[in-house]
């Protein structure tokens, strides 16, 4: 069990990320915009976030890292920094993707269905149900394909940037779906942090090496 160790999360896989440190001594989030350019600002924030928790390193007692789906550039940098963090100080590594990150919260308190829909920058969507404590495997649909998915559904909460992305259209065609608040669109280092702990005491520490990114490809 880790419950007496922090945990260090990097979060890089959406157009905002940053660090967050969980643990019995200190809770510490930090949020960025990221795009071109931003590779160095996650390795200065995780300097920040030490120093803000007044931690050491022997204080860390594992690292979490969202490995997506989600900005192909944003999974891969946060990805590096994580392995490069984990050789170099000996840690251990927890992988969750940006589907459970986003969705699992929900499901332990929605009376309903709860969506993750996250935006492709080609206007597809990934697009996964999530239940409580286990979120499904993501689907690459169009608006068009994924809406009548929805509708089948009773009670559906929908989270995720694809649900910001298609807010006015779902209004419009499907008002019974509840749109979580804009700011939960947006995965959450601490958040990320939580998963990875218990997944870390449920499961144990991914393999370091063999840890990539979770790319999810059109069917057919």
């Amino acid at each position: 069990m880790i419950e007496s160790m922090h945990v260090l999360a990097v979060e890089s896989a959406a157009s905002t990320g940053g660090v967050g440190i969980l643990g019995p001594k200190a809770q510490v989030e930090l949020l960025t915009p990221l795009g071109p350019g931003w590779g160095e600002v996650l390795p200065k924030l995780v300097q920040e976030a030490l120093s803000l928790a007044r931690l050491g390193w022997e204080e860390i007692g594992l690292l979490a890292v969202d490995i997506g789906p989600g900005s192909f550039t944003g999974v891969r940098m946060g990805l590096s920094l994580v392995k490069a963090l984990a050789q170099v100080r000996g840690l251990p590594v927890v992988g969750v993707r940006q589907t459970e990150v986003l969705g699992l919260p929900w499901a332990a308190v929605w009376p309903g269905r709860v969506c993750v829909w996250i935006h492709d920058r080609r206007d597809y969507l990934y697009m996964a149900w999530v239940d409580p404590g286990r979120a499904g495997r993501e689907a690459v649909l169009t608006f068009s394909q994924a809406l009548p998915k929805l509708r089948e559904h009773p009670q559906v909460l929908l989270v995720g940037s694809g649900a910001q992305r298609f807010a006015a259209e779902l209004r419009e065609q499907a008002p019974e779906v509840v749109l979580a608040p804009e700011p939960f669109s947006v995965p959450r280092p601490l958040v990320l942090a939580q998963i990875a702990r218990a997944k870390y005491n449920g499961e144990g520490s991914c393999d370091v090496l063999a840890l990539e990114p979770h790319y999810v490809h059109e069917e057919g």
